[in-house]
């Protein structure tokens, strides 16, 4: 690795609110009425933090749309707004969304990150 990028790393490193966890969560991802056509999507987690997620959709969305985000676990419902898009060549879409409010409790991690509740 070059000296530039462990440079940016450690930068990246510092502006994060939350640490985040590699972790597969069952969830329900809703478009409400007034952010265009409706939808329901069931998708998982692949990275989650106190602040949101990364999962793979094949809904496409645009960014800063509103969605509703559910834990399929608990049914736990967040709004929450897609601030990532990145669209793969073969398979889903990453998509990263922030919570409206941080809530760091919503993936009922037993021993969460300190930071999860530090920042918040």
């Amino acid at each position: 690795m070059s000296d530039q990028q462990l440079t940016t790393t450690k930068r990246w490193s510092k502006v994060r609110r939350s640490q985040r966890i590699a972790l597969t969560v069952p969830v329900v991802v809703h478009r409400p009425r007034i952010e265009g056509p409706q939808f329901s999507e069931r998708a998982q987690t692949l990275v989650v933090n106190a602040h949101g997620a990364l999962m793979a959709l094949a809904e496409k969305v645009a960014l800063r749309q509103r969605l509703l985000l559910q834990n399929i676990d608990n049914g736990e419902q967040k709004e929450c707004r897609v601030v990532y898009v990145k669209k793969e060549v073969t398979g889903p879409t990453k998509v990263a969304v922030e919570f409206s409010q941080p809530a760091p409790t919503f993936w009922r991690i037993a021993y969460p990150p300190a930071d999860w509740t530090v920042n918040i």
